[in-house]
């Protein structure tokens, strides 16, 4: 007897993911938000919404391979983007502990489109006449083995788009289906950052001929063809957007043309105390009329990816598969557009923005909303998802916050902790450790930081060397030590090291 029959009620499981998304473009978060996101917004009302979810790294590749290992990236070992220096493992390797070989250990179904960066970004590289000229005889470990890794080599039936994939829109599969359908995108008034390095752009071209809408065109004929049999399935849709390059469809661009756009609450006022390190970050010309224009297409591009959505749950109702779909939604990491008097893009800094990710869960046939302020990660909803699946023997970095959706639990952990090893040509070490309403983040070789999130929920005002906060800090000192105790954090010795100065 299958364990479909034996189960009949197992739950489908549908996980949305986006890329780089600011959580106060949801009106659950914030209620005065500019964006407009209805579909999310009527999904959040029949959700459990987490106020407090973090990524386990503000970059792409670690996040991802979190998502699929359940590891944290210094676990993993993709510490950065992949392809890019300081990353120890470039292509995600396949191994039993996958989130796919778990399911399909399950007789779940599983299925794949959309964004991955968790392998074969090498043609880059080879590419790169930098490298070339330098290391063009050198093999990549993972290329010599053939350890090539995309969606289908390990387990998912569905789309392989390797590398960064830059929007989406570069794939010969997007350009193949733009073809059969005798349409084109055009891509026209670009916008292209010499003040903050962001690139935008208008479709003049139709919503038919986005990435997005091809997306959940392939979403739907997958689970089509799921639904032909009895095992239940998992699908993992993920969007490019809002990622820059902000190309947004002329139809939702409208909405914002003309909108004003006040500073963000922390854009001005931060205390001088803050570390030297996130000038790396920060635009030439940090003066808010520069970011304006990027916001408006980062809005317009985060609607259209709510209504993309709403196409896909339509689909789900129509075929009445909607009320036993397990739903999550979520992003990898947040995004930054000018906070803090000018920052663009993530990493090296480790503000609210970018670490504290969007995640509403709907049960299946749930129809009211929850909240919670329990502290979890993108381990824990790879957790999550096995234990829905029927998986009890998990032991990796997360923990299954199903126990909260279903109001056995309040909580997770007393502390959670967020890590990065630096982006691009930069390595920098950094931990982000979240207690109650605390925040302590320890920069290796620069200051630390210490915020009240209670009292300052912009972080303007770094607390570490307040004398009034000095306990504070000691104990969010020795609750990280403690933590990178209990993890195997290979980089205690050097805190360790750092805190005696």
């Amino acid at each position: 007897m299958s364990r479909t029959e034996k189960e009949p009620n197992r739950s489908n499981i549908l996980f949305i993911l986006t890329d780089q998304q600011r959580k106060d473009t949801l009106s659950v978060y914030d209620e005065e938000g500019l964006c407009q996101t209805p579909v999310l917004d009527a999904l959040a009302s029949q959700s459990m919404v987490f106020d407090d979810a973090y990524t386990t790294c503000p970059i792409c590749t670690p996040a991802r391979a979190s998502l699929q290992t359940g590891l944290f990236p210094m676990h993993h070992g993709m510490l950065t983007n992949s392809y890019n220096y300081g990353n120890m493992v470039q292509e995600l390797p396949d191994s039993p502990e996958l989130l796919s070989r778990r399911l399909e250990k399950e007789q779940y179904q599983i299925g794949y489109t959309g964004k991955w960066h968790l392998g074969t970004g090498a043609q880059a590289v080879r590419d790169d006449s930098y490298i070339q000229k330098y290391m063009g005889n050198i093999g990549f470990a993972e290329l010599e083995a053939e350890k090539l890794s995309v969606p289908t080599k390990v387990g998912y039936t569905g789309d392989d788009f390797p590398g960064h994939g830059f929007g989406g829109y570069i794939y010969p599969q997007f350009k193949e289906y733009l073809a059969s359908q005798n349409r084109e995108v055009k891509i026209e008034n670009i916008l292209s950052g010499n003040y903050t390095s962001h690139q935008a752009g208008e479709i003049t071209s139709g919503l038919e001929t986005t990435i997005e809408h091809y997306l959940v065109e392939r979403s739907k004929e997958i689970i089509s063809d799921f639904s032909k049999n009895e095992e239940p399935w998992y699908l993992q849709l993920n969007f490019w957007g809002p990622h820059e390059p902000y190309y947004a469809p002329t139809e939702f661009l409208d909405q914002y043309r003309d909108m004003e756009i006040p500073p963000w609450k922390n854009y001005q006022g931060d205390s001088p105390n803050k570390p030297r390190i996130h000038d790396v970050k920060r635009a030439n010309d940090p003066s808010w009329a520069q970011f304006v224009p990027y916001i408006r297409h980062y809005y317009a591009n985060m609607s259209h990816i709510d209504y993309q959505i709403g196409r896909l749950l339509d689909f789900l109702k129509e075929n009445e598969l909607y009320e036993n779909t397990l739903i999550i939604f979520s992003s990898d990491h947040g995004e930054s557009l000018g906070i803090h008097n000018g920052l663009c893009d993530k990493a090296i800094f480790m503000y609210e923005e970018i670490c504290n990710i969007p995640l509403l869960v709907k049960q299946a046939h749930q129809q009211t909303q929850n909240r919670t302020a329990a502290l979890v990660n993108s381990c824990d909803i790879y957790s999550t998802i096995l234990d829905a699946a029927g998986v009890t023997d998990n032991e990796r970095d997360g923990a299954s916050f199903l126990p909260i959706l279903t109001g056995e639990k309040q909580q997770l952990r007393e502390v959670n902790v967020t890590e990065c090893s630096g982006i691009g040509s930069i390595l920098f070490s950094q931990r982000m450790l979240r207690y109650q309403h605390w925040k302590y983040v320890f920069n290796a070789g620069d200051i630390d930081e210490l915020y009240d999130l209670a009292k300052d929920p912009g972080e303007l005002s770094n607390l570490i060397d307040d004398p009034d906060f000095q306990e504070e800090k000691v104990t969010l000192q020795l609750l990280m030590e403690e933590w990178m105790e209990e993890n195997n954090d290979n980089l205690i010795f050097e805190y360790r090291y750092l805190r005696r100065r």
